[in-house]
């Protein structure tokens, strides 16, 4: 990988961006592209647009998002301990010991998810997994009057865990979901900027905000934009680990290439187009079926404008919605390859549709 991809994906996974709260991170990104963007869109609530060759026809829409799981301040209790609720999906079975920051007007607070000795819990407690509403945070206040001068309700909070390397190109950090993917199309922007004279499609590379919420930034993109096709780029479930049944969830392994969906959001001229070319430049390709359990972006872009052809590129991630997820840097740029030929690839005019 490049030395400056590199440190721009670096910086991404360092800035804050819990959904609804996601300036900070856009600002890198969108400081990024500036670079090689022809032009550069944000809206209301700051998606941003990124886009290279605005005149082309068709316009290809390349959408991650940017916004991380998280946190955010409920309640100061009178001995200040600080009591939260959930933004996105957090699991409370991973929370104890974590040390998180907490995002203030005045700037970082650090504090420390709780976790009781387990000397002093019972059997009963060391086997229950608590509810969000019984951990809290601990930030070393006397009481809650020394609390409430350091922080606020409605901060929103981070966990602590950043970059760092594992083995090779093996990474871990928080927030890959889906800053791996908002790298990933802003790469493939880069590429094809030192194509442009090839271009015949407008790219339009879009950052979008609150998909941890509900593919809202999404839902609102794909109207601002009107594509002609759209690929989502997000993390999808290594399932090469112990614990996982693949006869359940399939066989999708770390370092192997990208995944393409079949079914449902996944328009299949796209699907096939995205395999032809893989099988073409040599690049590796994982197929895996459509989440029955989820879905990203693509889900709320697809049945938008009366059927936009969409697809989704997955990016193998493993713990993901952790404070340590882990993925292969070599998938990424195989991504970032495979979508860079995919736009080059694109005829004036063309559109998808199935044929019947």
């Amino acid at each position: 990988m490049r030395k400056e991809s590199l440190e721009f994906l670096k910086n991404l996974l360092s800035a804050r961006g819990p959904s609804g709260f996601e300036t900070s991170v856009q600002k890198v990104w969108h400081d990024y592209v500036a670079d090689f963007a022809d032009e550069i869109h944000t809206n209301a609530y700051g998606n941003i647009a990124a886009i290279v060759n605005p005149k082309g026809d068709p316009k290809i829409m390349l959408d991650a998002h940017v916004d991380e799981i998280g946190l955010m301040v409920k309640h100061i209790d009178d001995k200040g301990f600080i009591y939260f609720q959930k933004i996105g999906g957090v699991d409370p079975a991973v929370l104890r010991g974590l040390r998180v920051n907490i995002h203030t007007a005045k700037g970082i607070v650090r504090g420390v998810v709780a976790a009781t000795a387990f000397f002093y819990r019972d059997d009963e407690k060391k086997k229950k997994v608590p509810k969000i509403h019984e951990i809290y945070i601990d930030i070393g206040a006397k009481d809650k009057k020394d609390a409430q001068k350091r922080v606020a309700i409605g901060d929103p909070i981070t966990f602590s865990e950043e970059f760092k390397v594992i083995n090779g190109s093996i990474i871990t950090s928080r927030s890959l979901d889906d800053r791996a993917g908002i790298w990933t199309i802003a790469e493939a922007l880069r590429l094809i900027a030192t194509k442009k004279r090839q271009l015949k499609c407008a790219v339009y590379a879009c950052s979008v905000v609150q998909e941890e919420l509900g593919l809202h930034g999404a839902a609102m993109n794909v109207i601002n934009v009107e594509p002609h096709a759209a690929i989502a780029v997000d993390v999808t479930h290594a399932t090469d680990t112990p614990g996982i049944d693949r006869k359940q969830h399939g066989e999708i392994k770390l370092g192997q290439g990208p995944t393409v969906s079949m079914g449902r959001e996944n328009h299949r001229a796209i699907v096939q187009r995205l395999r032809n070319i893989a099988e073409k430049k040599k690049l590796k390709l994982q197929i895996e079926t459509f989440s029955i359990t989820g879905g990203t972006d693509a889900l709320a872009i697809y049945s938008k404008l009366g059927g936009v052809p969409s697809a989704i590129l997955g990016l193998p991630n493993r713990y993901m919605h952790t404070a340590v997820e882990l993925v292969d840097l070599n998938d990424l740029q195989t991504a970032a390859d495979l979508l860079s030929a995919f736009c080059l690839d694109i005829k004036k005019g063309e559109r998808f549709s199935v044929k019947i």
